[in-house]
């Protein structure tokens, strides 16, 4: 990257709690844009955090937990982030035992803007 790299905010208002909001946009050497890289939060193990058992309904669907969870099926990242998922599509299966963190404490230390 160029010294006098600009910089394009990247908000989307369509999906505020997205884990990309924070990132910002740079200018390769050939004018291209690309996503700054992602720097993951620390998500903490709480006593107050929940745990949740993958059923059927919830196979394959991190999202509708995320949306159990939190109200919402954007922080599914958050539930894969905390149980160190790769895949989570192909890990989420019934039967797995999932860490919930706190959402009050997501909301307070993870998610601040």
């Amino acid at each position: 990257m160029a010294e006098n790299t600009e910089f394009i905010e990247n908000k989307d208002p369509n999906r505020p709690l997205s884990r990309y909001n924070k990132l910002r946009i740079l200018l390769n050497e050939d004018d291209i844009p690309v996503l700054e890289s992602w720097d993951p939060p620390e998500i903490p193990e709480l006593a107050e955090d929940r745990f949740f058992e993958i059923t059927a309904e919830f196979a394959h669907r991190l999202d509708l937990v995320s949306l159990m969870f939190y109200g919402t099926e954007q922080l599914y990242w958050v539930i894969a982030y905390a149980n160190d998922m790769i895949d989570p599509i192909a890990e989420t299966v019934v039967g797995v035992k999932l860490r919930i963190p706190d959402r009050e404490n997501l909301f307070q230390t993870v998610l601040v803007k």
